[in-house]
């Protein structure tokens, strides 16, 4: 399927789309406090102490974005497991979300999917697509991130 197809499929509500999210990571298991955060990496966010423990569910908008720097720190079995909790916020308070819209296709792009995307799930994949493809529909022109991510992923599908 090209990546023009790809955006004419049917429009779907931010409810479909996080319903989709939530359903593809519903029994994703915890990475362990041990695999949260990169080796050698200073964690002046104190990224390791607000995640750890916790479950994907349940991170306001403006929480995670205080905490963004873990797009860069997470290991990748951090970011997988959390990843539905940073598209669902964009998703519902892309205000308070702030950048989290700009390091979510970033975290796709930038040389690092192939060892990322590995661990994502068919339906994960397809998630993620859905995602990026709402943000394409509803920014439009502005979405220039999320269209690179869509083909670049969908190269690797």
């Amino acid at each position: 399927m090209s990546f023009e197809l790809n955006l004419r499929l049917p429009a779907m509500t931010a409810s479909e789309v996080i319903s989709q999210i939530e359903a593809a990571w519903h029994d994703v298991p915890y990475p362990g406090d041990d695999h949260i955060f990169t080796p050698d990496s200073y964690d002046d966010e104190d990224i390791v102490n607000y995640f750890g423990g916790t479950t994907w569910r349940g991170h306001s908008a403006i929480d995670l974005r205080a905490h963004s720097s873990a797009f860069t720190f997470f290991t990748p079995e951090a970011l997988h497991y959390w990843f539905p909790a940073f598209l669902i916020a964009e998703i519902q308070d892309p205000i308070a979300a702030d950048v989290i819209g700009d390091y979510i296709p970033w975290s796709l792009t930038d040389g690092r999917p192939s060892m990322r995307w590995s661990l994502f799930s068919p339906a994960q994949r397809q998630a993620v697509l859905a995602y990026l493809r709402f943000q394409v529909e509803h920014y439009g022109d502005s979405a220039g991130a999320e269209h690179e991510a869509l083909r670049v992923l969908q190269q690797e599908t």
